[in-house]
């Protein structure tokens, strides 16, 4: 099931990218003109990646333990049990680097599309 959910963000990360690559086109060409590399443009995607991913586990990490304490609480306080709070850290944080990692897996795509439009081309369109 993890692995399903996985490629599931790397396309939806790759699709994010690749949106953003196309309404930035005119933008990276500008940046490429002053005298942005390639490597630097695919690097500064890469980034993009790593922190739309980073933010987005930190944010559903931190709302899956809110919700699955509150649902585990109001279960067992039915039952008459009582809830302990222990958060797998490891298996949280393997998660986090699984998220980043998989996201610049999907950059990469999106970011050799941009890295090859030549700057003249892209600033003649519109």
């Amino acid at each position: 099931m993890l692995a399903v959910a996985v490629v599931i963000a790397i396309v939806g990360i790759g699709n994010t990218l690749g949106l953003s690559v196309i309404e930035r086109t005119r933008e990276s060409a500008l940046l490429r003109a002053l005298g942005l590399q390639r490597r630097q443009l695919r690097l500064m995607l890469a980034v993009e990646a790593a922190i739309l991913a980073g933010v987005g586990s930190a944010v559903g990490i931190a709302a899956g333990i809110g919700y699955g304490w509150a649902g585990s609480a109001s279960a067992f306080g039915e039952a008459g049990e009582s809830t302990v709070l222990d958060i797998p850290w490891g298996q949280l944080g393997l998660v986090l680097l699984l998220a980043v990692l998989a996201a610049l897996l999907a950059s990469v795509l999106p970011a050799r599309r941009a890295a090859m439009a030549t700057p003249t081309q892209a600033l003649a369109e519109v």
